[in-house]
């Protein structure tokens, strides 16, 4: 294989790499999976040359092999853009949006009662008052 077809592809394995950190941005994989794809042409387009140039079985073969190697690699720049899109474009589902309210929802009508329990809104110390610490506050006191 020549010097710029094994360039290309260390390239392109570079690419992937880049492509696996954690805190890449959706615009920044787009901008990856962009090169990516020029390198792929032209990586592809020098296969088909040897492939149909070559009379040695063995750099046919060579070639093949490494024909396979970058359509792992763009599996996985295809993979990791699918993943970062997924994440960054998520849209709610009616379930979701639902759990999620009722979630909201329920931090919103608890509190912290100064007996130290967790009661709804209005039942501050209701059920609690004799055992209360706060005897004499207000809030712990039956009407």
């Amino acid at each position: 294989m020549s010097d710029s077809l094994n360039q290309s592809i260390q390239k392109l394995t570079k690419l992937v790499e880049q492509s696996q950190n954690k805190k890449l941005l959706w615009e920044e994989m787009q901008i990856l999976s962009k090169k990516a794809f020029e390198l792929q042409d032209k990586i592809m387009a020098e296969l088909d040359k040897i492939e149909a140039l070559e009379t040695d079985i063995v750099k046919v073969q060579s070639a093949f092999s490494a024909r396979e190697g970058i359509w792992d690699l763009m599996r996985r720049i295809t993979d990791r853009e699918q993943e970062i899109k997924a994440r960054t474009h998520h849209k709610e589902t009616p379930d979701e949006r639902e759990k999620r309210h009722k979630e909201v929802m329920a931090e919103v009508h608890e509190h912290h009662c100064c007996c130290g329990h967790h009661h709804k809104r209005g039942e501050c110390c209701e059920s609690h008052s004799e055992n209360c610490c706060h005897k004499g506050h207000k809030k712990c006191q039956k009407k």
